[in-house]
């Protein structure tokens, strides 16, 4: 069963969250370094019960961290297993993620009538995996969702300057990738940022 940790800015507290027909460990950390664990476990199901967070119906935050289980392969095709971290932090959007796009790269067009672009920093961090065969983030897909539940496509692609984007690196074992994103979504809505290795999602909020 796939497990989600949450790490979120918050005080001395304890957060109980129950999944419907699945249990999940959440962790808890304030930026003080002071930290609670609550153990989740579902035994009983209500109509008010709180979805794992990471899920649709309970996204992750800008700014915090979410760690959760993937799925890669060696060069030999063998299945491996990993856990990531990932953090969305530093959003911009509107007219000022378009002047940054501006000045990263002048060739960079402006979000279609209705659309604005956002810009934001995506890190990602292999905690657990293998200390021989290499998990490349370009494997990791980051795909806006709009509030109706469809992906929104991409008429355009933001170009950064050289080695300040996103993707397409090998880690292994600790390794960290970090970079920028930029996407393409609708104004004034609702928009959630999916994370997925195409076996788990993790979607963040942008507000």
């Amino acid at each position: 069963m796939k497990k989600i940790k949450y790490i979120t800015l918050l005080g001395l507290s304890s957060l109980l969250l129950v999944a419907c027909g699945e249990s999940s460990d959440v962790t808890v950390e304030s930026s003080n370094s002071d930290s609670t664990t609550a153990e989740v476990s579902s035994e009983a199901k209500s109509s008010e019960e709180t979805s794992v967070p990471g899920k649709r119906s309970n996204p992750v935050s800008i700014g915090e961290s979410a760690s959760w289980d993937v799925l890669y392969s060696d060069a030999d095709y063998v299945q491996l297993e990993g856990t990531v971290t990932t953090t969305i932090s530093n959003l911009v959007r509107g007219e000022e993620a378009f002047n940054y796009l501006m000045e990263a790269n002048e060739f960079n067009e402006a979000a279609p009538e209705g659309y604005e672009w956002i810009i934001f920093d995506m890190s990602l961090v292999l905690d657990e995996g293998s200390e021989d065969d290499p998990f490349n983030t370009s494997t990791i897909l980051i795909t806006p969702i709009s509030s109706d539940g469809s992906e929104v496509a991409q008429s355009a692609y933001a170009t950064f300057e050289d080695g300040t984007d996103f993707g397409w690196k090998d880690l292994y074992k600790g390794g960290k990738d970090s970079g920028k994103v930029g996407l393409i979504i609708p104004q004034g809505d609702e928009t959630l940022i999916e994370i997925s290795d195409m076996n788990t999602s993790v979607f963040y909020k942008l507000n």
